[in-house]
């Protein structure tokens, strides 16, 4: 897992750099759903912004890990009706999410 997490952060950070804002938000969606699935142990497709949530305060997520866990989904949400996003703020979401990633695996599954 933490292969696949470093080297999407690798992808991440390069669709930032080329303002690819599809590819950039596909792989990030894609992080997210492998990364929760690990920690709730369930198929990464099968994850959900609501049960996330649910079961990552059984975990003991934080209120700061869980609010940015609900921007990250947002963000892919919205890039799907208005995706016009710069290099700096894909950028600041790749950062975003690499945060959260390790918040997210310092939780006990």
């Amino acid at each position: 897992m933490a292969q696949l997490i470093l080297s999407g952060l690798d992808d991440l950070n390069k669709f930032a750099a080329e303002n690819k804002s599809d590819d950039f938000f596909a792989m990030l969606f894609r992080l997210l759903q492998e990364q929760l699935g690990e920690r709730l142990d369930c198929p990464a497709i099968s994850i959900t912004e609501a049960d996330a949530d649910n079961r990552l305060i059984l975990l003991g997520a934080t209120p700061e890990t869980l609010e940015s866990l609900r921007e990250l989904f947002h963000a892919c949400n919205q890039a799907r009706y208005a995706p016009v996003q710069t290099s700096q703020e894909l950028s600041a979401l790749a950062a975003k999410f690499k945060k959260t990633a390790g918040e997210l695996q310092g939780l006990k599954a």
